[in-house]
């Protein structure tokens, strides 16, 4: 991989229901959920930007990293990091990446959610390889051949023996949306879904040209690097 191309868009948007609290901040093995992944991108990228809902957490975050670390936060990676202000409030993901792809300093991110503190380096190492053997593609998607969906887990249609028996549209639906690679060339597309009140990210998907679609088959992805903390009773059972 050649190291520092591109950009990464972490989405630490609002408060989670089911936490009751900002997730990003929570703090798991001595340190903020956040800085996990932070200190994981070290080396991999040119740029981060971390995607807040309003100045207030914008404060709050900097205040919470700063004392988590020797120097001020900007200054302990080997990559430029940004706090930015949602551009459209209270629209989801969808916002904050279309927000995440206008202040990038690259053509491509990859996308993480701030609660992944389980990502590795191999992960990002791996996704930026691909988007590099991508001819001009518009998004790296990682997919699963199994629901990845709790709701979706006894229903035959999502579930498949072999990547070989899935369309496109099952790919999407079974994909991890916000742990893949985007194109910045594409914020049209994605102000468009908003301008539509559309906030899925997979019709952000569905209305890309050329994607790679990797399937996470442990051994070039694995699961373990989309595992998230969605209830403090998993992070009480992790730590």
């Amino acid at each position: 991989m050649s190291e520092k191309l591109y950009s990464c868009i972490i989405l630490s948007g609002g408060m989670s229901r089911r936490m009751g609290e900002d997730k990003g901040s929570m703090i798991i093995q001595g340190k903020p959920m956040i800085l996990h992944i932070l200190e994981r991108l070290n080396g991999k990228i040119n740029d981060a930007v971390i995607v807040l809902n309003n100045q207030e957490r914008i404060n709050s975050y900097n205040e919470l990293l700063n004392a988590y670390v020797p120097v001020k936060i900007e200054e302990n990676f080997t990559y430029s990091l940004e706090f930015i202000e949602d551009e459209v409030k209270d629209k989801g993901p969808v916002a904050g990446i279309m927000t995440g792809l206008k202040n990038i300093k690259t053509d491509y991110a990859l996308v993480l959610p701030c609660d992944s503190p389980f990502i590795s380096e191999d992960n990002i190492k791996t996704m930026f390889d691909l988007l590099e053997s991508s001819e001009n593609t518009d998004a790296v998607i990682p997919y699963h051949t199994k629901a990845n969906k709790d709701r979706l887990k006894n229903k035959r249609e999502f579930n498949f023996k072999s990547s070989s028996e899935m369309s496109r549209y099952m790919k999407i639906e079974n994909s991890e949306p916000l742990h893949s690679i985007y194109k910045k060339d594409n914020l049209d597309i994605i102000s468009k879904l908003l301008e539509d009140d559309n906030l899925y990210v997979k019709s952000f998907i569905k209305n890309l040209k050329c994607v790679n679609f990797v399937e996470v088959d442990n051994e070039v992805l694995f699961e373990d690097d989309f595992k998230n903390f969605n209830r403090k009773e998993d992070i009480e059972s992790f730590e």
